[in-house]
């Protein structure tokens, strides 16, 4: 096993690539008091364009088969099913899907060898009929009309379709009913068969574990299992332009009070300095003039515009990013005045600066306590990065005023949308 030193922070994750292709990242902790595991596929509600493995052509399959597939990988031919293996260790199990990937996790203090290799069976053991397919397909219509009938998930579908023409982020993760009933038992091993190979799917454990001991088991495990080589996948490319598809939108629904978001569609292809340092510069840039230590924070709520604190969410969408300024106000043209004054003449000083670079190693430093966020970490640095960055620490540390003003003067906040979520 190589080691991966996380300079400045002194702690370690073990990493090894097995003979098949599969990422397996450890990190043992010695006075956790529990286990959490998570066995991720690089397949996620965007990538519904691509070469299957073992073909030439490109194909077309519905949205939302990413997470479709997460519900079916579920369901096993015999028994015992996941959820029913799991809970005689008293352990929590569970699958989620984002627009980058699909998890499968659990969570539990017991016998953490046995549930690694039934997590490992499980995922690689897909059962998909005609008629568990169709079954499905109430289920998840369900689930489709309760996101309907919610204003936060109304709002966050609108926000992406209201900014992007052609990037696969404005399309819903879980599809539309029309997707939904186009999914067959076919389309779902095409997906499965290429995404869910080992050279695409990568393992992490955190927790109170011997690393030797889990590793031999894991490649036990893998080693009894035969699959396909997988060359890389090819998806389709696609061109998205700054600007955004609708300045404003008013949607009507049943709602106690107004949802109002002001999104900002910032590219990325002009971008001098690395991707994980411009992320970090632009948060700091919108959490020091919105977070609730700000004075737009203390204008709008001495002013009554708004009760609680405006929530500030950045979503890589690989070609641009997407900031959006979301909160609840019965006055949403006075809220949105502000933030339109405030982003008219943004001016952070040294000292904002370097109280935010505090806050944000001290963050570093203290996920470290929480082996579900280091779990959550390490997923985002292999899907966004690639690989682990071993001196977080110091790319913080080596923020400064200069090249914050050079991003602050660049920062082109004219691609932007308002998205409003109103009482019918």
């Amino acid at each position: 096993m190589k080691t991966i030193k996380l300079n400045s922070i002194n702690e370690i994750i073990y990493f090894e690539k097995l003979n098949n292709g599969l990422e397996v990242y450890l990190y043992p902790k010695e006075d956790a008091s529990n286990n959490y595991v998570t066995f991720t596929t690089k397949f996620g509600s965007i990538y519904n364009e691509f070469v299957p493995i073992g073909e030439k052509k490109m194909i077309k399959v519905p949205k939302g088969v990413a997470h479709f597939l997460e519900h079916k990988v579920f369901e096993q031919e015999n028994d015992p099913q996941p959820e029913e293996f799991f809970g005689k260790s008293g352990t929590l199990c569970n699958a989620y899907t984002t627009f980058k990937n699909t998890s499968y996790l659990f969570s539990g203090p017991n016998n953490l060898k046995e549930n690694v290799l039934y997590l490992l069976d499980y995922v690689q053991s897909p059962y998909f009929t005609d008629e568990n397919v169709k079954n499905e397909k109430g289920i998840i219509t369900q689930e489709i009309h309760m996101c309907d009938d919610n204003p936060s998930d109304v709002m966050y579908e609108h926000i992406r379709k209201n900014t992007f023409f052609n990037n696969p982020f404005k399309d819903s993760i879980i599809g539309t009913v029309k997707d939904i009933n186009s999914i067959t038992k076919k389309t779902l091993y095409t997906c499965y068969n290429t995404f869910y190979n080992p050279e695409n799917m990568f393992l992490v454990i955190t927790g109170n574990f011997d690393p030797e001991e889990i590793m031999d088991g894991i490649k036990n495990n893998q080693n009894s299992k035969n699959f396909k080589k997988l060359d890389s996948i090819v998806i389709k490319n696609f061109k998205e332009p700054d600007k955004v598809v609708k300045e404003k939108e008013i949607i009507t629904i049943k709602t106690p009070i107004s949802k109002v978001s002001y999104n900002i569609k910032i590219s990325l292809s002009d971008v001098k300095i690395s991707k994980r340092k411009y992320n970090l510069y632009l948060f700091i840039i919108f959490s020091i003039l919105f977070d609730d230590t700000s004075i737009f924070d203390e204008k709008c709520k001495e002013e009554s515009i708004i009760t609680n604190s405006v929530y500030l969410n950045i979503l890589n969408c690989d070609t641009h990013l997407l900031v959006s300024l979301i909160n609840e106000t019965n006055d949403y043209d006075k809220l949105l005045a502000e933030i339109k004054d405030t982003l008219s003449n943004i001016n952070i000083s040294e000292d904002d600066l370097e109280r935010k670079k505090k806050v944000l190693i001290s963050n570093e430093l203290f996920s470290f306590e929480n082996i579900e966020v280091v779990n959550e970490m390490i997923i985002d640095n292999i899907l966004f990065e690639g690989y682990i960055e071993e001196n977080i620490v110091d790319i913080i540390k080596s923020l400064n005023k200069e090249e914050l003003d050079n991003i602050i003067n660049s920062l082109d906040l004219s691609n932007n949308n308002i998205t409003i979520i109103k009482n019918n």
